[in-house]
């Protein structure tokens, strides 16, 4: 499935920022309750990668990049 590092690379963490907005596009769609504890679960889990990493998950359609940097204050 992927090669072991000590850092998960950029290109790993965009591809599940892509995955974490697809699954935006079931929320109009017919699922049992079971299914969508499941996908919230999956999405929820892969958005903590990547959040994990620093990063956030870029919702704004203007901007291609999936993930930003996440600016710490």
């Amino acid at each position: 499935m992927s090669n072991l590092s000590n850092k998960t690379e950029y290109k790993a963490l965009s591809i599940l920022g892509s995955m974490v907005k697809m699954y935006e596009r079931l929320h109009c769609l017919n699922m049992t309750k079971d299914d969508d504890m499941d996908a919230t679960a999956a999405k929820n889990l892969l958005q903590g990668i990547i959040e994990t990493n620093g990063y956030q998950v870029n919702y704004d359609r203007n901007n291609k990049k999936s993930i930003l940097k996440t600016i710490k204050r």
